[in-house]
């Protein structure tokens, strides 16, 4: 099975470090104002700390070439008319790797890994055309025709609401992370705002980008602190060409959410990584609960299910500290501000992320070819001398 073109971050996330007792309070003020701001606005961030910009710099500098942190332009998929699902798909018992082989298949996907817990099999996420919905939805029901999946959950969501990262709850003179579970379990019963418009319903799911704007965007996905001058030698775009669709495309047509600055706060043998959807009573209580995890390292980003209430997020927690989540989550249950949750581990070790599938647009629209990728399937599954459907 070769890898997509776009695959970007499979070696880098197993080369990275863990920030484990690595940072000091300036590094976390940098990286909290950079979160905010974007790779972009150095000069800014040494303005908001009132530090000199080779201060910022040097920080910065020093985080990327040690690999502790990377920074990945996060594409807004709503203003691409492209819909972001949610798969766990349950494997039937020996065929675990052959369902990962297939959901590769359908080559929108933009996030697979290997799933433990409930579901012993594969989790993904997916980026389809708004009406090419129920052409995945029947992707997906030929696996469990044909018995390679005994069990398969579709979550479609809004995009996703990276978190960025905060000082709160960073403890100075041990350089790590802490967690205060009470402080969040009371912060939920007072906190009042509105959620980001990253995790409203949209009314529609618009083209407003060309083929160039998705070069771009494709190539600040890899690297979200790269130079307009690479990314026009990368996607051969004349640099003031590229630099008018940054500003009149990218940006003003609404096609970034932001920009995910990735950092693993924990050592990754002492962590798990876990894909939660949590489900609550009413849109007040979820709305209070997704405010909660915006300033704190639990979660790495946050979508809303479409049409529920109910969160699917990632969660990145030491091992040590899963068990008392759990249980503010049991008290929190037990007070009326969520309703249940289920979750699955993800296999930090088998995880593929790519970028858009920008090589299946052309002529302002996405070529999603669904008789491809049923007759692709149909191959894979006789090759591999699968059971034909029931």
């Amino acid at each position: 099975m070769q890898p997509k073109e776009t695959d970007i971050f499979d070696v880098r996330v197993g080369d990275s470090l863990t920030a484990w007792k690595k940072l000091d309070d300036v590094d976390v003020n940098v990286l909290e104002c950079l979160s905010v701001l974007g790779p972009r606005n150095l000069a800014v961030v040494a303005r908001r700390l009132q530090v000199p910009v080779s201060t910022v710099r040097f920080r910065v500098r020093r985080l990327l070439s040690n690999s502790l942190i990377f920074f990945h332009l996060s594409p807004y998929h709503t203003n691409m008319g492209l819909k972001k699902v949610i798969v766990f798909a349950q494997a039937a018992p020996g065929y675990e790797r052959d369902l990962l082989d297939c959901l590769k298949i359908n080559d929108f996907w933009v996030f697979l890994c290997r799933i433990y817990g409930p579901y012993e099999g594969c989790g993904g996420v997916w980026t389809i055309p708004k009406e090419n919905t129920e052409d995945f939805q029947s992707f997906l029901k030929i696996l469990k025709d044909t018995g390679v999946a005994t069990n398969i959950e579709v979550i479609w969501s809004t995009c996703f609401q990276g978190v960025p990262i905060r000082s709160r709850w960073f403890n100075i003179e041990n350089g790590i992370w802490t967690f205060s579970w009470n402080e969040w379990i009371n912060e939920i019963e007072v906190i009042k705002d509105e959620l980001p418009y990253t995790l409203v319903d949209p009314k529609d799911w618009p083209i407003r980008a060309d083929y160039e704007d998705l070069l771009i965007i494709k190539e600040l996905e890899k690297h979200g602190d790269a130079s307009m001058v690479d990314v026009s030698k990368r996607t051969g775009i004349p640099l003031e060409k590229l630099k008018y669709h940054f500003r009149k495309h990218v940006l003003k047509h609404g096609l970034v959410e932001g920009y995910q600055l990735e950092i693993h706060r924990f050592p990754f043998p002492l962590s798990e990584m876990l894909l939660f959807k949590f489900e609550f009573h009413d849109h007040k209580t979820m709305t209070k609960f997704a405010l909660s995890l915006l300033d704190k390292p639990l979660a790495v980003y946050i979508g809303k299910v479409l049409k529920e209430n109910a969160l699917f997020s990632q969660i990145y927690l030491p091992r040590s500290e899963f068990r008392n989540f759990i249980e503010a989550l049991s008290i929190l249950i037990k007070k009326g501000f969520l309703k249940q949750y289920h979750y699955v581990i993800q296999d930090m070790n088998q995880t593929w992320k790519v970028t858009i599938p920008y090589e299946h647009f052309e002529k302002g629209k996405w070529n999603y070819d669904n008789q491809k990728h049923h007759q692709e399937l149909g191959k894979t599954l006789e090759k591999k001398g699968v059971l034909r459907p029931k």
